[in-house]
């Protein structure tokens, strides 16, 4: 008899922990933030078809609110650039122009889906952001490998050089704004680092003066184009602020040419607090403000899931609660900019939850971070942002020349 247990303990031994991922996956899974449709979705809904679009109250209030655009999605939903086009008067290539989908190979371009982009903007009169001529560090796509390889300085300053002034110059005149260099910091640093730039590529093989030789090659290329440097965590306090605060005084310091500093708002709880508050934001913008640039949120969303839900099993999840939090983020972030009167706008990374942000693709977490929800119905938060909006002084929209840098060198 001893012979035909063992193997049932065996059994029950292994198939205990399956079991428990099985559950924990269930359990998530039935619990995930809007699994069944947000609450009061519908009457939100209804509501929000009476109501003038969001864009009709940025224009009115003098700024840009913006989305990031994936071209994939306007191609394959119906539903998709309608709501795009009716609810904001500015947008972001997602991933249409960065290095790895504009510029494939060496010797050959591919601006398809950025044509389509910005043909589709300026046949609803949106401004365009172009993103990003120069990116380290970038996952989605990455760069091409011909790019990454290319170890030569000569040989990289010239493909540099080559890069910018194609894309930068098949779009001069439609695409207003340019973040000349993506995410330039280091993920961790001290404050006082002089330089805490990331290693990749361009600072490896350039070196740090990489930024502002980018900076110089797209006044070059585009002389009305405003220049951004664009970065994430920098709205809050703390030291990686403090090092894009060097670098963007820096760079003024030495006369490069840079318009604009843009800041990633992408706020998500699971990898720690709650995201700056409005007070945060608002002096973080007038810091940078006071430097002689324009200042700019760039990339807006927030996230719902904490560790704790995970911890549970999901069963913690307060969806009102969590939605309310959601809100409050957005109209701070939208309140903050319209204080500063060098803040010229906000876009969200991007506004519909039917499509995964590339956190979630990371993650393979499932949440709610945008505006309106997979069926396109606004949320709280899109409310929140049309109260800070509708309650704006009237600014008046025009397009943002250069700006001349502080100091010569």
């Amino acid at each position: 008899m001893a012979g035909h247990r063992r193997p049932r303990v065996v059994a029950v031994a292994v198939a205990a922990p399956v079991l428990l991922l099985v559950a924990f996956a269930a359990a998530t899974w039935l619990t995930a933030p809007g699994r069944r449709g947000l609450a009061g979705a519908e009457a939100r809904a209804s509501a929000w078809r009476s109501l003038p679009p969001l864009r009709a109250l940025a224009d009115r209030a003098g700024v840009r609110f913006g989305s990031a655009v994936m071209v994939r999605d306007m191609r394959s939903d119906p539903r998709y650039s309608p709501a795009l086009a009716r609810e904001f008067n500015s947008v972001t290539p997602f991933v249409e122009m960065k290095w790895g989908t504009i510029h494939p190979e060496r010797n050959r371009f591919d601006f398809g889906q950025a044509d389509e982009l910005v043909a589709f903007a300026g046949a609803h009169h949106m401004r365009v952001r172009g993103h990003a001529l120069v990116y380290g560090q970038v996952v989605d796509p990455p760069n091409p490998a011909y790019l990454a390889q290319t170890a030569d300085p000569d040989a990289l300053r010239a493909l540099m050089a080559s890069h910018i002034q194609t894309v930068m110059k098949r779009y001069a005149g439609r695409v207003d704004a340019w973040d000349v260099v993506n995410e330039p910091l280091a993920w961790k640093g001290s404050a006082e680092q002089a330089e805490g730039l990331a290693e990749h590529v361009f600072s490896r093989t350039l070196g740090p003066g990489y930024v502002a030789e980018a900076l110089r090659l797209a006044r070059a290329a585009d002389p009305a184009a405003q220049l951004f440097v664009n970065e994430f965590g920098t709205l809050e306090p703390g030291s990686r602020q403090e090092r894009c605060y060097r670098l963007v005084r820096r760079l003024r310091q030495e006369g490069a040419p840079l318009d604009a500093v843009g800041f990633q708002g992408h706020v998500v709880p699971l990898f720690g607090g709650a995201g700056p508050t409005r007070g945060q934001i608002e002096a973080t913008l007038r810091r940078f403000a006071a430097l002689g640039v324009a200042v700019e949120i760039t990339e807006l969303n927030v996230f719902t899931r904490t560790p704790r839900h995970l911890l549970t099993l999901g069963l913690a999840y307060d969806e009102a609660a969590e939605l309310q939090r959601q809100a409050d983020a957005y109209g701070n972030a939208v309140r903050a900019c319209l204080e500063v009167p060098a803040c010229q706008g906000v876009t969200v990374w991007t506004f519909t939850d039917r499509y995964p942000t590339t956190i979630e693709t990371k993650t393979r977490l499932k949440d709610i971070p945008l505006l309106f929800d997979d069926e396109y119905r606004p949320k709280p938060a899109a409310f929140a942002v049309r109260e800070a909006l509708a309650r704006a002084t009237p600014r008046t929209l025009t397009a943002r020349q250069p700006t001349e840098p502080a100091v010569r060198r």
